[in-house]
């Protein structure tokens, strides 16, 4: 059932990408009361992308599910594939996905890349195999978790003995170099992946190091970028694995020269991909008869999300599955690095819950003189500038709009109608604006929408529950700490555990201290950081930058190390510290070594982060 309120529309209507969820609009009907419904009968299952549109304009609609893709923040919805739940959540045990940060010397950039963990990893001195697996074009590093189920299904697959237990790592495809223009391959993945990637997970997670406990796959351009790796470094990779792979001149050079084979070469795809699925056999056959183990597997569907879930299901389970093997020398200790002030100042300014390290690009999609995908990415406009003399200007690309407005949430009011300078391109500016945090609202034909290329996070009014919203910094001259700083920077890691009010699963973050895994015997005391019952548990992160601000107070002296965990506020009175969560950490045990923070009502994030800065400071002291 599709519902939007929209009193002031004439037309409401959704439509998907292609595939099972057609690109053809569906009308919504009114109910009479400012609203607009659709109820579609036997929708087919899958993770679908869609979009709304408001009289003939495309929105994002922030009362419904958002992931990245395309490029943007975009609406998705899940709907379950009967029988299937292997990328369900289990009552099993769960491991952990933690948010690390390196930095790319391709690029300049500090960017982040996310790590599985399986469960028992922290305990004992384990070593494990890596697979390191690339999303496809316009998405990014969150894609493997919140589109993939990467977590649930390595659960799954670890708790019914199906796989080795690993690692896995996805991180972002793109790394774009300044005044290049690319070409299909998003800049030099391939030099970033083998100088700094791997360095970094080699230097900070422990790994068996060497060709035979290394594994590289994709979807898409991430199994075009993943060839092009395996092709180049025949000694570092024993397995590949290409997901509806878009490029297949590598993986051809694979079974056609005379270097190295992988161990395993995996090919999958949708059914209705015919042309890849002919290519994919055309080299199948080579590979075959140049001896190298090649599955294919070919899953009902399109190019769509619910073929590469089933992909990573039926390709862990082949990897790593040899005799034990010398572990090779470690790769190159991953130095920290000085980044450009300016560039982590403009990076503090857009990192957000759907990209830490936005890419204001989109794709055009094209071949070369051989069919080959050959696209390119040009650049868009963000969708808030902020001026020295403390006037935002707003950028708004909606075709066909009969108004689009602005509204600050401080304000609660439209400060800005936004004029239409050319045909679909609005604009407009806000001053006398104050420093720190501003919450905006875009308005198209009276229905609010995010903005794709303005930072999105999740807020909550008392009452009304959580949704997406878009936000945008203004520097505190006087007040760095919520901004990224040439500093060790700490780990986010994501749990999941069952609640005991409702039995569903709950989502907490944890921050440990850099040097964290590097100090095996040292304890830490815990600080447990609550937001409000109707905000997301992740608001401290992308809103309240507590992450930054702790890497710098410790890296400053002013903090005490500590563990933070960041949960909603529970309904009792007391906080429900998730035992099972913290004792996975090494945490100092006895009361006085445990203290909460709470949200306190009436506050605005700029406060809450000046609040919370001094409660880091005072804590544990």
């Amino acid at each position: 059932i599709f519902y939007l309120y929209a009193p002031a529309a004439k037309i409401v209507q959704v439509a998907g990408l292609g595939g099972y969820f057609t690109n053809k609009k569906i009308d919504l009907m009114p109910d009479g009361q400012g609203g607009f419904f659709a109820e579609v009968q036997d929708f087919h299952w899958g993770m679908h992308y869609y979009f709304w549109y408001v009289d003939g304009v495309r929105i994002c609609n922030p009362y419904a599910g958002i992931s990245y893709g395309c490029f943007a923040a975009i609406n998705t919805f899940e709907v379950q594939e009967k029988n299937v739940d292997f990328y369900f959540a289990k009552d099993i045990p769960h491991g952990t996905v933690s948010i690390c940060k390196y930095v790319s010397k391709v690029s300049s950039h500090l960017k982040e890349c996310y790590v599985y963990t399986p469960y028992g990893y922290e305990e004992g001195d384990e070593r494990y195999p890596v697979l390191y697996l690339q999303h496809g074009v316009g998405e990014n590093e969150t894609g493997w978790i919140w589109q993939g189920k990467l977590n649930y299904i390595m659960d799954n697959l670890i708790a019914e003995h199906k796989c080795r237990e690993m690692i896995v790592v996805m991180s972002c495809d793109y790394a774009f170099i300044e005044g290049e223009e690319a070409v299909f391959f998003p800049g030099d993945f391939d030099r970033e992946l083998m100088e700094d990637l791997i360095p970094y997970v080699e230097t900070h997670f422990p790994v068996k190091q060497g060709r035979n406990y290394r594994a590289l796959a994709g979807l898409s351009l991430g199994s075009a970028l993943a060839a092009r790796s395996v092709c180049r470094h025949r000694d570092k990779f024993s397995a590949l694995g290409m997901f509806s792979g878009v490029s297949l001149y590598d993986a051809e050079r694979i079974c056609t020269d005379e270097a190295e084979k992988p161990d395993v070469v995996f090919f999958s795809c949708g059914s209705r991909e015919e042309e890849i699925s002919r290519g994919i056999e055309d080299i199948c056959k080579k590979m075959r008869e140049s001896e190298t183990l090649c599955v294919k597997k070919v899953y009902e569907g399109y190019h769509e999300w619910h073929v590469w879930r089933k992909s990573l299901r039926d390709f862990v389970p082949l990897l790593f599955c040899g005799a034990e093997t010398v572990e090779e020398t470690a790769s190159a200790c991953c130095m920290e690095r000085r980044l450009d002030e300016k560039q982590l100042s403009v990076q503090s300014m857009e990192e957000q819950m759907l990209f830490f390290d936005p890419v204001h690009r989109q794709i055009r999609f094209e071949t070369d003189a051989q069919g080959r995908p050959a696209g390119k990415y040009p650049k868009t406009i963000p969708g808030v500038k902020v001026c020295s003399d403390g006037t935002a200007e707003f950028y708004l690309e909606a075709p066909g709009a009969a108004r689009v407005e602005v509204c600050l949430k401080e304000k609660h009011e439209i400060l800005a109608a936004l004029t239409e300078q050319q045909p679909g391109i609005w604009r407009g500016k806000i001053g006398g604006l104050s420093a720190g945090y501003h919450e905006v609202h875009f308005i198209v034909n009276g229905v609010e929408t995010i903005h794709p290329e303005v930072p999105a996070g999740y807020a909550g009014y008392n009452g009304e529950g959580s949704f997406a919203c878009n936000y945008f910094e203004i520097p505190e001259p006087e007040f760095c700490y919520p901004q990224l700083a040439n500093v060790p920077h700490g780990m986010l890691h994501m749990e999941w555990y069952r609640e005991e009010e409702n039995g569903g699963y709950r989502l907490c973050y944890v921050y440990t201290p850099a040097g964290y895994e590097k100090y095996a015997k040292q304890r830490y005391p815990v600080l447990i950081v609550e937001s409000f019952r109707w905000e997301s548990e992740c608001v401290w992160i992308h809103q309240g930058k507590i992450a930054n601000m702790a890497d710098r107070l410790i890296a400053e002296g002013k903090m005490t190390e500590m563990i933070l965990v960041m949960q909603k506020c529970s309904k009792r009175k007391e906080a429900r510290i998730p035992e099972e969560i913290i004792q996975k950490y090494r945490v100092i045990p006895g009361e006085e070594h445990r203290a909460t923070i709470k949200a306190q009502d009436g506050s605005d994030w700029t406060s809450r982060r000046h609040q919370l800065a001094e409660q880091l400071k005072n804590s544990f002291r």
